[in-house]
C-alpha cells in the first residue's frame, strides 16, 4: 500500500528534502515579521528593532532561538539619543517574539516536530546591551 501525499510529504519535510511549511512562513509574516529562508533555516526579523527569530529544523527536530542583529547597539543608541523610552521597546518587543516563537512551537509541533525554544540566550544578550546603552547614555549626560 502506497505513502499518502500528506505522509509523504511530511517525510520530505523532515529529511530535509522539502521546502519548509508554508503556514510557518504565512505565520511569521502575519505578525509582520520579515522572512528569509536560508539551508534549512528561516530568519524572521522584527521591524523595530534589528533581532530574528532563528528556526532551524532538522530531521524530526526543530530548534528556534531569539538571536541580536549587529547593528542593534548602534538602533539602540538612536533611539535612546532621540528620547524613546528604549527600555519600553525592548521589553515589547522581546515580549511579541516570544508569542510569536510560543505560536511557532505549536504550529511545528502539530506536525510532529519535537521543538526546542532556546530563547533565553538572546533575550539576555538584547538585554545587556539595553543596559550597557542606557549607561552610557546616562555617562555622556552627566559630562
Amino acid at each position: 500500500m502506497g505513502e499518502t501525499t500528506a505522509n509523504y510529504e511530511e517525510k520530505q519535510l523532515r529529511d530535509g528534502s522539502m521546502p519548509i511549511p508554508q503556514e510557518l512562513i504565512d505565520l511569521l509574516k502575519e505578525r509582520e515579521l520579515e522572512v528569509k529562508k536560508r539551508k534549512g533555516r528561516i530568519i524572521a526579523a522584527h521591524s523595530e528593532l534589528p533581532v530574528s527569530l532563528i528556526v532551524r529544523l532538522s530531521g524530526s527536530t526543530a530548534i528556534i532561538e531569539l538571536e541580536a542583529g549587529e547593528e542593534l547597539e548602534d538602533v539602540m543608541s538612536d533611539l535612546v539619543e532621540s528620547g524613546e523610552d528604549l527600555e519600553s521597546i525592548v521589553e515589547d518587543v522581546l515580549s511579541e517574539m516570544r508569542d510569536i516563537a510560543v505560536d511557532v512551537s505549536r504550529l511545528l509541533s502539530d506536525k510532529g516536530f519535537k521543538v526546542e525554544l532556546r530563547l533565553r540566550e538572546g533575550e539576555n544578550d538584547v538585554r545587556d546591551a539595553m543596559e550597557e546603552i542606557i549607561e552610557e547614555y546616562a555617562e555622556s549626560e552627566e559630562e
